[in-house]
């Protein structure tokens, strides 16, 4: 498996050399873009980024009042368990 990954890491590096600078630097952001999705993280198309960015800050937006309401009920429930 070793070997295998530094072949293939030796054929990138050879393909990189006869690449323009232009090219390289697609391929480095593709590298980064693999990198990033591996460890989590999902490429969506947006069409509106305003549109984007308010959703995600309603999403975020309720899962702030509903982590606050669970807080609320268990002091409510200590209350009245005591």
């Amino acid at each position: 498996m070793r070997s295998m990954i530094a072949q293939r890491v030796n054929e990138i590096a050879d393909l990189a050399k006869g690449l323009p600078e232009s090219a390289l630097e697609e391929l480095f952001d593709f590298a980064q873009f693999l990198k990033i999705k591996k460890q989590g993280f999902s490429y969506k198309e947006v069409a509106d980024s305003a549109e984007y960015m308010r959703s995600l800050r309603l999403r975020e937006g309720k899962k702030i009042k509903s982590g606050q309401m669970f807080i609320q009920e268990l002091i409510e429930w200590q209350k009245s368990s005591s």
